[in-house]
Protein backbone atom coordinates (compact mmCIF):
# COMPACT_ATOMS: atom_id res chain seq x y z
CA UNK A 1 0.00 0.00 0.00
CA UNK A 2 2.64 2.74 0.35
CA UNK A 3 3.10 3.04 -3.18
CA UNK A 4 -0.41 4.78 -2.86
CA UNK A 5 0.63 6.62 -0.01
CA UNK A 6 0.27 10.61 -0.77
CA UNK A 7 -2.03 9.72 -3.73
CA UNK A 8 -5.05 12.22 -4.28
CA UNK A 9 -7.89 11.15 -5.82
CA UNK A 10 -10.52 14.01 -6.59
CA UNK A 11 -13.74 13.83 -8.09
CA UNK A 12 -15.88 16.81 -8.77
CA UNK A 13 -19.89 16.05 -9.43
CA UNK A 14 -23.09 18.56 -10.27
CA UNK A 15 -24.18 19.76 -6.30
CA UNK A 16 -27.14 17.54 -6.43
CA UNK A 17 -28.13 14.83 -4.36
CA UNK A 18 -28.94 12.99 -7.26
CA UNK A 19 -24.87 12.44 -8.09
CA UNK A 20 -23.72 11.14 -4.67
CA UNK A 21 -23.80 8.15 -5.56
CA UNK A 22 -20.67 8.16 -7.78
CA UNK A 23 -18.81 10.01 -4.64
CA UNK A 24 -19.83 6.46 -3.20
CA UNK A 25 -18.99 4.65 -5.86
CA UNK A 26 -15.47 6.16 -5.94
CA UNK A 27 -15.00 5.91 -2.29
CA UNK A 28 -16.11 2.45 -2.19
CA UNK A 29 -13.70 2.20 -5.30
CA UNK A 30 -10.17 3.52 -3.46
CA UNK A 31 -10.80 1.56 -0.26
CA UNK A 32 -11.48 -1.74 -2.12
CA UNK A 33 -7.87 -0.79 -4.14
CA UNK A 34 -6.45 -0.45 -0.60
CA UNK A 35 -7.67 -3.81 0.79
CA UNK A 36 -10.02 -2.27 3.37
CA UNK A 37 -12.40 -4.62 4.62
CA UNK A 38 -15.57 -4.28 3.39
CA UNK A 39 -16.99 -3.28 6.92
CA UNK A 40 -14.34 -0.32 6.08
CA UNK A 41 -15.89 0.48 2.80
CA UNK A 42 -19.71 0.48 4.09
CA UNK A 43 -18.57 3.13 6.78
CA UNK A 44 -16.61 5.31 4.01
CA UNK A 45 -19.83 5.23 1.74
CA UNK A 46 -22.10 6.35 4.49
CA UNK A 47 -19.54 9.11 5.67
CA UNK A 48 -19.42 10.47 2.34
CA UNK A 49 -23.18 10.31 2.18
CA UNK A 50 -23.73 11.86 5.37
CA UNK A 51 -20.99 14.53 4.91
CA UNK A 52 -22.52 15.63 1.03
CA UNK A 53 -25.89 15.85 2.54
CA UNK A 54 -24.95 17.75 5.38
CA UNK A 55 -22.89 20.17 2.84
CA UNK A 56 -25.92 20.30 0.29
CA UNK A 57 -28.55 21.47 3.02
CA UNK A 58 -25.83 24.08 3.84
CA UNK A 59 -25.55 25.72 0.25
CA UNK A 60 -28.75 25.39 -1.16
CA UNK A 61 -28.05 26.38 -4.58
CA UNK A 62 -24.16 25.27 -4.93
CA UNK A 63 -22.75 24.53 -8.02
CA UNK A 64 -20.45 21.51 -7.61
CA UNK A 65 -19.16 19.08 -4.79
CA UNK A 66 -15.99 17.43 -4.45
CA UNK A 67 -14.50 14.48 -2.81
CA UNK A 68 -10.59 14.29 -2.20
CA UNK A 69 -9.54 11.31 -0.74
CA UNK A 70 -5.84 10.82 0.68
CA UNK A 71 -4.27 7.28 1.39
CA UNK A 72 -1.35 7.68 4.24
CA UNK A 73 0.07 5.73 6.92
CA UNK A 74 -2.55 6.78 9.17
CA UNK A 75 -5.60 5.52 7.28
CA UNK A 76 -7.21 7.70 4.49
CA UNK A 77 -8.27 11.27 4.64
CA UNK A 78 -11.62 12.06 2.99
CA UNK A 79 -12.38 15.84 2.53
CA UNK A 80 -15.51 16.50 1.09
CA UNK A 81 -16.54 19.88 -0.13
CA UNK A 82 -19.29 22.18 -1.65
CA UNK A 83 -18.97 25.19 -4.15
CA UNK A 84 -21.49 27.74 -4.59
CA UNK A 85 -22.63 31.49 -3.91
CA UNK A 86 -25.05 31.18 -1.19
CA UNK A 87 -24.04 30.51 2.30
CA UNK A 88 -25.89 28.96 4.92
CA UNK A 89 -24.62 28.31 8.75
CA UNK A 90 -21.46 26.35 8.62
CA UNK A 91 -20.93 24.51 10.64
CA UNK A 92 -24.60 23.84 11.47
CA UNK A 93 -25.91 25.48 14.60
CA UNK A 94 -25.84 22.64 17.25
CA UNK A 95 -23.86 20.76 15.38
CA UNK A 96 -22.82 18.07 18.05
CA UNK A 97 -26.20 17.27 18.92
CA UNK A 98 -27.62 16.49 15.64
CA UNK A 99 -27.80 12.79 14.50
CA UNK A 100 -25.83 13.49 11.23
CA UNK A 101 -22.72 14.37 13.99
CA UNK A 102 -23.47 10.77 15.76
CA UNK A 103 -23.44 8.86 12.50
CA UNK A 104 -20.17 10.38 11.27
CA UNK A 105 -18.28 10.19 14.68
CA UNK A 106 -19.63 6.36 14.68
CA UNK A 107 -18.08 5.37 11.32
CA UNK A 108 -14.75 7.88 11.36
CA UNK A 109 -12.07 8.39 13.65
CA UNK A 110 -11.74 10.75 15.97
CA UNK A 111 -13.83 13.54 15.73
CA UNK A 112 -15.13 15.00 11.76
CA UNK A 113 -13.91 18.36 11.10
CA UNK A 114 -16.66 20.94 9.56
CA UNK A 115 -14.98 23.59 8.33
CA UNK A 116 -13.86 26.36 5.46
CA UNK A 117 -11.15 25.62 2.75
CA UNK A 118 -10.79 29.00 0.61
CA UNK A 119 -14.33 30.11 1.86
CA UNK A 120 -16.14 27.18 1.29
CA UNK A 121 -17.75 24.55 3.51
CA UNK A 122 -15.61 21.67 3.91
CA UNK A 123 -15.94 18.22 5.58
CA UNK A 124 -12.63 16.57 6.55
CA UNK A 125 -12.42 13.09 8.49
CA UNK A 126 -10.12 10.31 8.58
CA UNK A 127 -10.90 6.64 8.34
CA UNK A 128 -7.70 4.15 10.52
CA UNK A 129 -8.34 1.29 8.01
CA UNK A 130 -6.61 -2.33 8.10
CA UNK A 131 -3.34 -1.14 7.17
CA UNK A 132 -3.02 2.17 8.98
CA UNK A 133 -1.62 -0.04 12.07
CA UNK A 134 1.51 -0.39 10.99
CA UNK A 135 1.36 -3.30 9.05
CA UNK A 136 1.88 -2.29 5.45
CA UNK A 137 3.07 -3.78 2.21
Amino acid sequence: MKDLFGTVVAITIPARADFVHVLRSVAAGVAARLDCSIDEIDDLRIAVDEACAQLLRAVPGAEALTVRLTPSEDGLELIARVEGSEKGAWPPPRLEETLAWQVLTALVDGEPAFTHEDGHPVVRMLKRIGWSDGETD
